[in-house]
């Protein structure tokens, strides 16, 4: 988490919230738009003719690696944090995390990494919560190739043309109970009765744990299947 500036007014404006703090338009709020972190390869699976930022820039730049070393290792507490920890869970544990309403829920990596799909309630909406293995960590080795897998999440509304829809897994690909069609890590059914259909994404980041709970100290945390 990080504060910037945007250079037509100088106002400084807080990532996590996106709201101005400090100069001329403090309280004003950008609107989140809806994105997720997945691998490469799927990207370029799902959008062959997606666009990517080239590394010819006109300046020297070593694009690619890690300034952070070994930043995720779970157990270490983050530098140059200050603040309170929220012992549920530990520091940089990753989570996903939505707000919907009034109320905040995380759901660890660690579960996630487990169940694979999360059929959820939040409040009065409902969620799915799909996550698949691979992606790597940006924040592990020097060079970011060479780092650990971390997994990547996407959080949606199971409602679909009126019909609410349950999924499980089924190997590695993510099906629904009502139709047995087959969903990518982005929302979209690529084989059965609903292919071509996208599910509506629901506002989400990935976030260290000590991050979020310093802004969301009342979150709930999911605990997994066994637990609720």
């Amino acid at each position: 988490d990080l504060v910037m500036w945007d250079r037509q007014t100088e106002s400084w404006w807080q990532q996590f919230t996106g709201e101005a703090i400090v100069g001329e338009l403090t309280g004003k709020k950008l609107t989140f738009l809806s994105s997720t972190i997945i691998s490469w390869e799927d990207f370029k699976s799902f959008h062959p003719d997606g666009k990517v930022l080239s590394r010819d820039t006109g300046y020297s730049r070593p694009y690619g690696e890690n300034p952070y070393v070994g930043y995720d290792q779970v157990d270490i507490p983050p530098f140059l944090f200050r603040g309170e920890t929220d012992g549920r869970l530990l520091p940089k544990e990753r989570v996903a995390a939505v707000t919907v309403g009034d109320v905040d829920v995380a759901f660890p990596f660690s579960t996630l990494e487990k169940e694979r799909v999360v059929n959820y309630t939040a409040g009065e909406q409902d969620l799915v919560v799909f996550f698949k293995p691979g992606t790597q960590s940006a924040l592990d080795r020097q060079v970011i190739s060479e780092s650990k897998e971390v997994g990547a999440t996407g959080i949606f509304d199971p409602h679909l043309d009126g019909q609410k829809l349950t999924f499980r897994t089924d190997g590695d690909r993510f099906v629904d109970n009502e139709t047995g069609s087959v969903w990518t890590i982005l929302g979209e059914a690529v084989e059965g009765p609903l292919a071509g259909k996208m599910l509506t994404p629901i506002i989400h980041a990935n976030h260290f744990w000590f991050s979020w709970g310093a802004f969301k100290p009342d979150t709930l945390i999911y605990q997994g299947q066994q637990a609720s």
